[in-house]
Order: C-alpha cells, then sequence, then structure tokens
C-alpha cells in the first residue's frame, strides 16, 4: 500500500478493534438467553444455579454434622470421666456417712475402754465422723460448659440429655440437706470433749490422756440433751445417705449411657 505521493504507507498503530466476546458468565449467558427469548436456556441456566446452591449447602450441612459427632465424642469422653469420679465421691460419702449414722447409734450402749483399746484412731476417727457434715462437690465441668454455651444439644441421644441435666439441677436443689445439720449434737461434743485431746489426735502425736478422753465422751453421752441431739443427726445423716445413695444410682444409669453412645 501507499500513501497519495506514492511512498509505501507505514504500519498503523493503532490495535484492531475488539471482537465481540460470547458471554462466558452466568449472567451474560443468562442476559443473552432473555434477548434471544430462549426460555429452555434460561430454565437450565437457572435449575444449574439452585442445584449448586443445593449441593453447596449440603456439603456445609454435611461438614457441620461431622463436626458436632467430633464434638460430641470429645465431650462424651470428658463427660465419661467426671461421672466416674462422681461416682468415687458418692461412694465414698455414702460409706461416711453409713458409718456416721451407725456409730451414733451404737454409742449409748458402747464399753467405750474395749473400743478405745482395741484402736484408739479409729475410735477417735469414728467419733470424729460422727459430727461429718459436708455437700460433696460433683465433678460437672464438661457438663457446665455444655450448659452455659447452649451446646447440650451436641448430646444427641434425648435420654443422656435429660439424665445429665435432671440428675446435675436435683443435685444442687438437695445440697442444703447436707450442709444444714439438725441439732446440736456436734457443739455438745466438741463442748465436752478436752481441746487438747481433739489437738493430739488431729494434729499432735497421739492421745496422752487417754482417761480425759473416755470420761469426756461418757459425759457426753450421759448428757440430758444427747439423745434430743443424737436424734437430730441421725435424722441428719440418714437423709444424706438417702440422697447419696439415689444420685449413685442416677450416675451410673449415666455412665451406662454414655458408654452406649461412646
Amino acid at each position: 500500500m501507499t500513501d497519495t505521493e506514492g511512498h509505501p504507507a507505514s504500519p498503523s498503530t493503532e490495535p484492531p478493534p475488539a471482537r465481540p466476546r460470547r458471554a462466558a458468565t452466568f449472567f451474560g449467558r443468562l442476559a443473552g438467553a432473555l434477548r434471544d427469548q430462549n426460555w429452555a436456556a434460561v430454565g437450565i441456566e437457572f435449575t444449574i444455579v439452585v442445584l449448586g446452591i443445593i449441593v453447596a449447602l449440603q456439603a456445609d450441612t454435611w461438614n457441620q454434622k461431622r463436626k458436632d459427632k467430633q464434638l460430641e465424642r470429645v465431650y462424651i469422653s470428658r463427660l465419661i470421666d467426671e461421672t466416674k469420679a462422681s461416682l468415687g465421691i458418692l461412694r465414698a460419702h455414702e460409706q461416711i456417712f453409713e458409718d456416721k449414722v451407725r456409730f451414733i447409734l451404737e454409742l449409748p450402749d458402747l464399753p467405750l475402754r474395749d473400743a478405745f483399746e482395741q484402736g484408739p484412731e479409729e475410735f477417735m476417727h469414728r467419733l470424729d465422723y460422727s459430727t461429718y457434715v459436708q455437700a460433696p462437690n460433683m465433678r460437672s465441668e464438661a457438663y457446665q460448659e455444655l450448659e452455659s454455651s447452649g451446646r447440650l444439644a451436641l448430646l444427641r441421644d434425648s435420654r443422656l440429655r435429660n439424665a445429665i441435666a435432671s440428675t446435675h439441677n436435683d443435685y444442687r436443689s438437695t445440697q442444703p440437706v447436707f450442709v444444714e445439720p439438725i441439732g446440736d449434737y456436734r457443739r455438745l461434743l466438741f463442748e465436752t470433749l478436752p481441746g487438747r485431746s481433739y489437738y493430739d489426735y488431729r494434729v499432735g502425736a497421739g492421745i496422752a490422756d487417754v482417761a480425759a478422753v473416755l470420761a469426756s465422751v461418757d459425759e457426753f453421752r450421759n448428757d440430758p440433751r444427747f439423745e434430743s441431739a443424737a436424734n437430730a443427726e441421725v435424722t441428719y445423716g440418714s437423709d444424706a445417705l438417702f440422697y447419696m445413695r439415689e444420685f449413685r444410682q442416677r450416675y451410673e444409669e449415666i455412665l451406662s449411657l454414655l458408654h452406649a453412645d461412646e
């Protein structure tokens, strides 16, 4: 090609005009289908999008369920450990309250010197534990996490959820039974028992004045107030023993359900 004076024309520096691009996106294809009134294509595009959304939602749901199952297994493992620990606490306190009640019932007719000579430490231990008042603390860290975070639904077994929740709530409501003795048994005993003898038993080298201990216990059980105080303490101990057994059975049921859901 030559210019008007016959010289060769220089090549053009302007880019060639862009060719129309075929719509590659959903909206581009949809616009083209609508422009062409291609309703079949419009329906296909919408169907593809809807199916994609459904698949994505199902994938998210499946992934969340998988995470929830993993978290449930973690909590079940922790709950098993906690329940076993709580059962150990309950069994120990069941024995303590059983011994407490039996000793108080035996005390009025107990041959003091014979009982003391057969085992001074055992005698003092039983005498001391006859005043025992305690609200044992159950292990409940995992349950409290589930409760406070609103994640109890992670435990898919409704029987397990209900058993754990009702047991923990019922235990909280009965704790006042354990911390409020009824009568003056403890006060009367420790007002009568020589303080020095009790110190020797608890933190000293052992009972030095045996005669003083036996005389004080004899005085205690012959006090006119002893019978009413002992009756009240036996009632308290019997209530505590009843609840220890009740909750021990309930925790055993929870442990069985937990193992079934492992």
